[in-house]
């Protein structure tokens, strides 16, 4: 599988949204994305078309234990929050990207593919910090030509 990828030191991003505790097996990601969807306009700061949906995995984390999933939207700052709505500071880092074009439910043999194979076969070391996609206000997880940048941490 050829995957174009680069290496990006993000700046630390202000984040507003909605968590959840899921798994794979029992993946409660829609209810979240159907809340800030819902609400997203109540954001009177938000920057355009930067949607996250990010994750934080418990170390040595397996594909059958839970973890916390975050509907995100980006904010310039932290003026005039809707009421509900957690904050989420993502600090700067290192990150292995990937340009992902498709359909969602795609994803688990892509993150397969990318923790099995490519991570080790390029000899990348996975940090500890929070793993996150982005995409803009217009993604659709159900069509083939949705485009999303996939943000794994590397040491």
């Amino acid at each position: 599988m050829n995957l174009p990828h680069r290496i990006e030191i993000i700046e630390s991003k202000k984040l507003i949204g909605f968590s959840i505790t899921t798994s794979f097996q029992d993946d409660k990601t829609p209810i979240i994305w159907k809340k800030l969807m819902m609400r997203r306009n109540e954001i009177t700061n938000r920057i355009p078309n930067r949607l996250f949906s990010l994750q934080i995995y418990p170390e040595n984390f397996t594909p059958n234990q839970t973890f916390t999933k975050y509907a995100l939207a980006e904010v310039s700052n932290y003026d005039n929050i809707p009421n509900d709505f957690e904050l989420f500071d993502l600090e700067s880092g290192k990150y292995l990207v990937f340009n992902y074009k498709g359909k969602a439910e795609n994803g688990p043999e892509l993150f397969r593919y990318l923790f099995q194979n490519f991570i080790p076969e390029n000899h990348f070391e996975v940090d500890n910090r929070p793993h996150f996609e982005i995409f803009g206000d217009h993604y659709n997880p159900n069509d083939d030509s949705a485009e999303e940048e996939i943000w794994i941490p590397i040491k």
